[in-house]
């Protein structure tokens, strides 16, 4: 009996009170220009029109903006204005931000631009953003040294700091987490002209190399200097276009320019070695037979597969 009226009064009593949730405003943003994208300091210029929707004057979420990725930046034509129940205030922002590129398919390379923008007084527990994805755009009249955007949006995340920043109201050991607004703009470049200009040199090596596995007689000593002088002047012009093509600024890592050059390198270096092995076996007359065999072998196969290997690397590239 003395059970059942504990368990009686336990259920009735009121049930604790759900976490109220933070603060919240709706933030968006339209892009008006982007440009100077260098990938030596890895950064990009951009300006773009901020705003935010809020249910009070003092949340303006526009005042208390933190640039995470920002080199420099200017923060213009600010406004605050009562819409119906709302507050709604916008800022013209302008700045260099860093970005880390990725130039592995240059020139058909794509990049993802990101713009990370925190509160910089509020934890995601006292203020959140919510994206204003109907809203937000790019002007479709940017232009950016041949590159396109393909894709834009605006989004909202979590980000977590290991440390509380010395806030005593935060427990030794925990993170701390602060809401963040992202602009991302996904850029395409499609530089045919340009690819051309730097890899034809590459190109035209590989076709005297390829041709000088079909220079023979039948004393191959009397060829021999032609041949080795063929293959030095192609391993000279592949290394004097790696070194214009990375005197332009755009070699950034390994490019796919230099994965060209370096097949070459490769290839030529391979006519190099089977010239070499050709030398060594034509003493032996019984065995010039099998060299000029393993020359045609070597000379097929090599040329198979630096072709193909080229049209995957490029077809990755530009798909």
């Amino acid at each position: 009996m003395l059970y059942a009226i504990v368990f009686t009064a336990a259920t009735a009593l009121p049930a604790p009170a759900a976490m109220a949730a933070p603060p919240r405003c709706r933030v968006g943003a339209y892009v008006t220009d982007l440009y100077g994208l260098d990938v030596s300091p890895r950064t990009v210029n951009a300006d773009f029109w901020l705003w935010s929707v809020c249910p009070t004057a003092a949340l303006d979420a526009t005042r208390r903006l933190e640039f995470v990725n920002a080199k420099d930046i200017t923060q213009t034509d600010r406004s605050l204005e009562k819409v119906g129940n709302e507050y709604w205030s916008q800022v013209k922002v302008s700045g260099t931000f860093r970005q880390e590129f990725d130039l592995s398919e240059y020139p058909f390379d794509k990049q993802d631009v990101k713009i990370r923008i925190e509160d910089s007084e509020y934890d995601s527990s006292q203020f959140t953003y919510v994206a204003d994805n109907e809203e937000s755009g790019y002007d479709h009249a940017i232009s950016l040294g041949g590159f396109k955007i393909r894709d834009f949006g605006v989004g909202v995340v979590t980000h977590a700091y290991q440390t509380s920043f010395g806030d005593p109201r935060i427990a030794h050991g925990k993170d701390s987490r602060y809401s963040q607004f992202v602009i991302d703009l996904r850029l395409e470049r499609d530089d045919l002209a340009g690819f051309i200009r730097q890899a034809w040199p590459a190109y035209v090596a590989f076709l005297i190399s390829f041709v000088s596995y079909w220079i023979w007689a039948a004393d191959f000593i009397t060829v021999l200097g032609a041949r080795f002088g063929i293959l030095g002047a192609s391993l000279f012009s592949v290394v004097v276009s790696m070194r214009a093509a990375s005197l332009t600024g755009t070699s950034f890592g390994v490019t796919l320019v230099d994965q060209i050059h370096l097949a070459t390198l490769l290839y030529t270096l391979v006519g190099v070695g089977c010239t070499s092995y050709i030398l060594y076996r034509w003493a032996d007359p019984e065995k010039r037979a099998s060299a000029r065999r393993t020359n045609t072998i070597v000379a097929v196969s090599t040329t198979a597969v630096f072709l193909i290997a080229n049209a995957i690397s490029i077809g990755l590239a530009v798909t």
